[in-house]
């Protein structure tokens, strides 16, 4: 008996298939892992350390929108999208900082359905992915009007690393006639899980946006970013993002 495949089982099939990407060279050493996180502790603590009174380090919420180029093959794509950023002090007379981002979108489940005799036996197939995009940057910004009162206008730029993660739930079930009481059915199902990377790797990114302070120590945020070269195994994930947000400085 031979399988019938689902149409939406794009992801899998791409790794099976033996397509090229980051992720398909065996497993990725730790110190390339672990670089960009070593790399942005190790600056946001050298930034505080030099910073003047009065322009602590910030720890930011935002959400927006995330448009990708080219997720699983369905064109553009818009999400909702959250980060949790934590920056460094305001550096150079408060006309530089540093920020460490954690961020990602849900794409939602892809689902489908098949049901089909094959011979005298009735086969059942149910396939769901639930896709998720997350990824971590740090990036520098420039505060042209430095700690001016009023809206600070900061444009900056970044590195990235990001996942696109697959967790999926196949079904398969097949009904015959049972030989020993004819006009009786049986059913006999398996079902399988499991959770991988489709695709990852660095990316560049720019950005730019506005605080509007509220307090002495509370600011509002308006962002723009956009993500390059986010590719790997077929997928292209870049695109723009709009952001809002707020920041507390301590």
């Amino acid at each position: 008996m031979v399988r019938a495949q689902s149409i939406h089982r794009w992801g899998r099939e791409r790794i099976e298939n033996g397509a090229d990407g980051f992720c398909r060279g065996g497993p990725i050493p730790w110190y390339r892992r672990h670089a960009g996180t070593c790399a942005a502790i190790v600056l946001l603590i050298a930034a505080t350390a030099e910073a003047t009174a009065g322009s602590g380090p910030g720890l930011a919420l935002k959400i927006g929108a995330q448009t990708l180029e080219d997720p699983v093959d369905l064109d553009n794509t818009t999400r909702a999208r959250y980060e949790l950023e934590l920056s460094s002090a305001r550096q150079w007379d408060g006309h530089l900082d540093f920020a460490f981002i954690f961020g990602g979108s849900s794409l939602g489940t892809v689902s489908d359905d098949l049901a089909y005799w094959d011979d005298d036996v009735f086969v059942e197939e149910s396939y769901e992915d639930d896709l998720t995009i997350l990824d971590l940057r740090l990036a520098a910004r420039l505060y042209p009007f430095g700690d001016s009162e009023g809206i600070q206008p900061y444009v900056g730029a970044g590195v990235g690393y990001f996942w696109f993660i697959d967790r999926w739930e196949d079904t398969y079930a097949e009904t015959v006639e049972d030989p020993m009481y004819p006009g009786s059915w049986i059913t006999f199902e398996t079902s399988d899980e499991d959770t991988e990377t489709l695709a990852q790797g660095f990316f560049p990114f720019v950005m730019a946006g506005v605080a509007v302070p509220v307090t002495d120590n509370f600011e509002l945020m308006f962002e723009f970013q956009y993500d390059l070269e986010k590719k790997d195994s077929g997928y292209d994930l870049g695109g723009p993002i709009y952001l809002f947000g707020a920041r507390l400085r301590f």
